[in-house]
């Protein structure tokens, strides 16, 4: 071919390229302006490996299973969180070349427990999983502590953590540590040594997801300039940091962790999309700030701390997700923490979906979650059925969650709502989901209001042409006159009617069946659950709303209807908590080895602080006849 004619060639395939991109921009902006076209490059799973004194750590079978399960499903990252110098400040990962005096292992023990992490990251990386290592500050070995006098309490101030003196929790080993949340030039060189060895002993280690540490004291931002950056750059190895930004101001991140010159493979990490919760498929106002204002790639936490023991199995939930994720122009991706229940064993359609939806600009379908299921069960119609209980079983507790707002995992309101929430006793009682903006009206001021004009406010946004005195509009005003707002009440109405919903379907689909009926009856059982807690928690907040009108109008009848609903919370509550511990708690226990219970306590204690609750309504709320009025 002459040179003449390659030229022609040339031009032609480029006009070629030039014309389907052209089309496939048009397609992408005229069909699709939700950016859903476009893959997000950054699909992490959270991996827990325990202590090597659990054998899982070193169960090759156990790790090669769960890496082909995620590669497969289209996750290209592991985020690996567990114990090690940098977590709990455990001797497992390094050989502390600089720092010998920090060594608790013999080199035999040492170089078979790197041994086993080399073996697992290049196992991960020859499946196409990059490697990525959870990290926290300020944290030291106990030998090294013992060596330079660290060990012992010491005053809090800006370079001593409380941690240090009360214990920080070891969440592998069951305790307390207290060799952490000191901030000396010792301590930052011993966290740049780290830093600068790991990348050294594993090639496959490709960056860290690093959180600046609860208990760092001091400015958190600048011991990452001071002290990460430089082990980084010392490594030899560029690697990529994903910086969480975890309880650090914003102008702090942006003169000490984002420029380039203090480290130039930086990434933001946001813990997290929907804080410790999922409420909600769009991202919380925060993590959108942060990632326009540092302006580099974004990866944030998906992490539904508040949904442990019923199913979080909505592929559709997972397509919004995943939708909303590629509107924020910087996302690059985000790590899914599958380390509840829900996750790892009721969430595996969502966990699918997630990755596949995120991964690609496929549209939504059914299909692909039905033949799942069919295959599951047997039989087209189960799976129908069964599919649609998922999706609505779904948002029962995430709808419930955004109006009984908390951003964090430590109250997670899924087995019990404490009046407490509405009371005003925590600062973010007064809010509900940030992704709501302000069109779901919170608890408190709803009952503020029906407090001051009931006839005016009860049971009403303004929408209803036939409702006295006969004008349409929007009476909570959060945008003047252009959105009618949803009041407290009829929330909660829709979530009973989810919980009603998803049981019809799941009863629907055991009459077809044809495989695996125990699953589909454990599947109706959940759902039944999920069906007596939506009623309870329906309940529940109009309790509180009359409990909290009455003690600011003092009126008899708001009593009187407060205590009415707060008589039906109640048989509400123990209507769903005895089924929960006669059918649930024997499945849970085969699960995992222990049954229901929330923040460590068990069904049995929450019903008798249920009973409490109900017992001591009229202090809770402060009414009244309390105040000797």
């Amino acid at each position: 071919m002459n040179s003449k004619s390659r030229l022609s060639e040339f031009f032609f395939v480029f006009c070629a390229v030039l014309v389907l991109l052209a089309c496939t921009t048009t397609r992408a902006s005229d069909g699709d302006r939700s950016g859903a076209t476009r893959e997000l490059p950054f699909r992490a799973m959270l991996a827990g490996y325990p202590s090597p004194e659990d054998e899982i750590f070193w169960n090759k079978d156990y790790w090669n299973g769960k890496l082909i399960l995620w590669s497969g499903e289209g996750y290209n990252a592991v985020v690996w969180y567990g114990p090690n110098e940098l977590t709990n400040g455990q001797h497992l990962l390094i050989r502390h070349a600089e720092f010998p005096e920090a060594r608790e292992l013999t080199a035999e023990e040492s170089e078979r427990r790197i041994g086993q992490m080399q073996w697992i990251f290049h196992r991960a990386r020859e499946l196409g999983l990059r490697n990525f290592l959870l990290t926290q500050l300020a944290f030291f070995t106990g030998a090294f502590g013992k060596a330079h006098g660290l060990d012992k309490p010491m005053p809090v101030s800006p370079t001593v953590c409380a941690w240090h003196n009360t214990g920080y929790p070891d969440f592998w080993r069951g305790g307390t540590t207290i060799n952490c949340g000191l901030r000396s030039e010792l301590t930052r060189a011993y966290t740049e040594s780290v830093y600068a060895e790991l990348p050294q002993i594993y090639p496959d280690l490709d960056g860290f997801y690093g959180f600046m540490g609860e208990p760092l004291p001091g400015d958190r931002s600048s011991f990452f300039r001071e002290a990460v950056a430089p082990g980084l750059q010392r490594s030899g190895r560029r690697p990529l940091f994903i910086a969480l930004q975890w309880q650090m101001p914003l102008e702090d991140y942006l003169k000490n962790v984002s420029p380039a010159e203090v480290y130039d493979h930086t990434w933001l990490g946001f813990h997290g999309y929907n804080s410790e919760n999922i409420t909600d498929a769009k991202p919380y106002p925060g993590v959108v700030e942060w990632s326009e204002k540092t302006g580099l790639p974004t990866v944030a936490d998906l992490y539904p701390a508040n949904q442990l023991y019923f199913p979080f199995n909505s592929p559709r939930f997972a397509y919004e997700i995943a939708v909303e994720m590629k509107k924020v122009e910087g996302f690059a991706g985000f790590v899914y923490w599958e380390r509840h229940i829900s996750g790892a064993l009721l969430g595996p359609l969502f966990r699918k979906a997630l990755a596949r939806y995120a991964g690609s600009s496929e549209p939504y379908s059914t299909e692909p979650w039905l033949a799942l299921l069919e295959g599951q069960f047997g039989d087209r119609k189960t799976a129908e059925h069964l599919l649609r209980a998922y999706d609505i079983c779904a948002r029962i507790i995430p709808e419930t969650d955004a109006l009984v707002y908390s951003g964090g995992d430590v109250l997670r309101r899924e087995l019990r709502l404490p009046y407490a929430f509405f009371t005003g006793a925590f600062p973010w009682g007064y809010t509900a989901s940030p992704a709501r903006g302000s069109h779901l009206v919170p608890v408190k001021h709803y009952a503020e209001f029906i407090a001051r004009d009931p006839e005016q406010f009860g049971e009403n946004n303004g929408s209803d042409p036939d409702r006295a005195p006969y004008y349409q509009q929007p009476l909570w005003g959060s945008e003047g006159g252009s959105v009618f707002d949803v009041i407290p009440p009829a929330h909660m109405r829709k979530v009973r009617a989810m919980g009603v919903e998803c049981l019809q379907e799941a009863e629907e689909a055991l009459k077809s069946v044809a495989k695996n009926r125990e699953e589909a009856v454990c599947a109706r059982d959940i759902m039944k659950a999920c069906q007596l807690l939506s009623h309870y928690y329906e309940r529940k907040v109009m309790a509180a709303i009359w409990a909290l009108a009455h003690a600011r109008s003092h009126r008899p009848e708001d009593r009187e209807e407060a205590e009415r609903l707060a008589d039906e919370a109640l048989h509400r509550y123990l209507e769903a908590a005895n089924f929960m511990h006669e059918r649930l708690d024997p499945f849970y226990l085969e699960l995992t080895g222990q049954p229901l219970k929330e923040a460590g306590v068990p069904l049995g204690e929450l019903i008798d602080l249920e009973r409490k609750e109900r017992e001591e309504l009229p202090r809770i709320f402060d009414w009244p006849e309390q105040q000797g009025h």
